[in-house]
């Protein structure tokens, strides 16, 4: 097949990439005749982050260039969709020499990486590459900065993310809008309940200092002023609104969960950068839909599956209000349909589950006839979708027992069900990822991740989930940082 169209279908990796080596050990910087292109360019062209990052580690050069000159950053950039773009620049600027980063080309205009980062308007790669020392000073050939040109477009948050002590202050900002949410419903209910709130609430002393001086000073907000911050807070995201603008009640819990998690040391999640992401992920009502079939038993994929189950739980109902939880579903066997299932809960399933002996892959039936129809479906017609949906896939393998083609229709069906009946596709997203290292299945997901009729609601994680679980087994603020961030990626589509 040649090492370019390995490179291009995802198989340029583990022993192929080792044959290759060792019969042509310059073979990573030969071009293909037809694109100009090295394998690392062609792999990062093609969205395979676990290629890209094998190719590095074997001695891939980050800066060089294409038959046309430019770098694999400045292609990765410029390209209008490449999938899992902002990991494939986190790991060629891991490899690329300071002086490479904003190298570009005439034929395009002297646009730097940034620039086109700034015109993808993917605020992701834009703040590894200001943290990498992208220069904001550079101008292209019709003089435009990469800040000038973000300041043309209609998404603030491009601009934000070009000066980091901004986005930042803008970060802690939105954390203190659902911190202060909490701080009205303390002082509005201690001025007549003796503080009995702020003990059941277990608050630090300096937040309950100001919670005195707020009742003190007269300054307890009436409630229409306090459903107005909790309004403010839901409009940051529209899909959210339609869901929580008339239900204040739950995120006024939510928030005294939010303060608590933020004055927790042993987690990385109510820091300013994250905590936006782990509270709009929260806000989704989580589904886990797991991979029961026989091949699960292999190389420790159930075990692995059992433990990112519990950890996905683990974080998605930390700030939940009480009575509030996650839905698990299995594509072979049935088990509780509560979708309110409590971190225990969810733990006592996963431990006396197994796969399930003969059992196939009829992805796409169940989650129509186990997820979609119970869960959505139903709730349509009389508008009782209470919440959006995040939907976790795991998964190891290929459909059997069904068409390929049945999983995607089963998405597709789903975000048209939801417009017929004026809900945005938007409230139902899917995070898929694999288990294990099967090629085929790598490719039917790679598929499913490129498919444009269903990609406002799906995102396809190139990390192989428990590769990603064993490598964050000794650091748990690692996989928690990691794991709301894979969470967050569809929600951000």
């Amino acid at each position: 097949m040649g090492i370019h169209e390995d490179a291009r279908q995802g198989t340029l990796v583990g022993d192929t990439l080792t044959r290759y080596l060792l019969n042509n050990p310059n073979i990573l910087d030969e071009h293909d005749p037809t694109t100009g292109c090295a394998p690392l360019a062609t792999a990062a062209l093609a969205g395979l982050a676990d290629e890209v990052e094998q190719l590095l580690k074997k001695g891939a050069k980050a800066d060089a260039l294409s038959r046309d000159g430019e770098t694999a950053l400045l292609l990765t950039t410029r390209q209008r969709a490449v999938r899992n773009r902002p990991r494939i620049v986190e790991l060629l600027l891991s490899k690329t020499p300071a002086g490479s980063v904003d190298a570009t080309t005439a034929a395009d205009g002297n646009n730097t990486p940034l620039m086109y980062a700034v015109l993808r308007e993917d605020v992701e790669s834009i703040r590894l590459l200001v943290k990498a020392g992208a220069s904001l000073t550079a101008t292209n050939d019709g003089g435009l900065t990469a800040e000038k040109m973000a300041a043309k477009l209609s998404d603030k948050a491009v601009a934000r993310a070009l000066d980091p002590e901004r986005e930042q202050t803008a970060l802690v900002t939105r954390a203190a809008v659902v911190s202060s949410v909490l701080l009205y419903i303390v002082a509005w209910v201690n001025k007549t309940a003796n503080g009995v709130m702020r003990r059941s609430f277990g608050l630090n002393p300096e937040l309950s200092e100001n919670i005195d001086e707020v009742v003190n000073a007269g300054e307890t907000p009436n409630k229409v002023q306090f459903v107005e911050n909790v309004d403010n807070f839901v409009k940051e995201h529209p899909v959210l609104e339609r869901f929580f603008k008339s239900n204040p009640n739950y995120i006024q819990e939510l928030a005294k969960k939010v303060t608590e998690l933020e004055n927790d040391p042993r987690t990385p999640l109510g820091q300013p950068n994250l905590l936006h992401k782990m509270i709009k992920v929260s806000l989704h009502q989580q589904v886990i839909y797991c991979d029961d079939s026989s091949s699960m038993k292999r190389d420790g994929r159930w075990d692995a599956q059992v433990q990112l189950v519990k950890k996905i739980a683990q974080i998605t109902t930390r700030i939940l209000p009480e009575g509030d939880g996650v839905a698990l579903r299995f594509i072979n066997q049935n088990v509780d349909n509560s979708e309110k299932l409590s971190l225990q809960e969810i733990g006592s399933i996963m431990e006396n589950m197994s796969w399930q002996p003969n059992g196939g892959t009829a992805i796409g039936t169940h989650l129509r006839s186990k997820i979609l129809e119970p869960l959505v479906y139903s709730k349509l017609r009389p508008q009782t979708l209470a919440r959006p949906l995040l939907i976790s896939v795991i998964t190891d393998g290929m459909p059997s027992q069904e068409k390929n083609k049945v999983f995607v229709e089963a998405i597709k069906e789903c975000g048209d069900k939801l417009k017929q009946a004026g809900y945005s596709c938007e409230s139902v997203k899917f995070m898929i990822g694999q288990i294990g290292a099967v090629k085929s299945a790598a490719a039917f997901l790679e598929g499913v991740g490129k498919n444009q009729d269903i990609a406002d609601m799906v995102f396809v994680t190139s990390d192989q989930l428990d590769k990603r679980v064993s490598a964050f087994k000794e650091n748990k603020g690692d996989l928690d940082r990691w794991l709301i961030e894979t969470l967050f990626s569809p929600i951000k589509i």
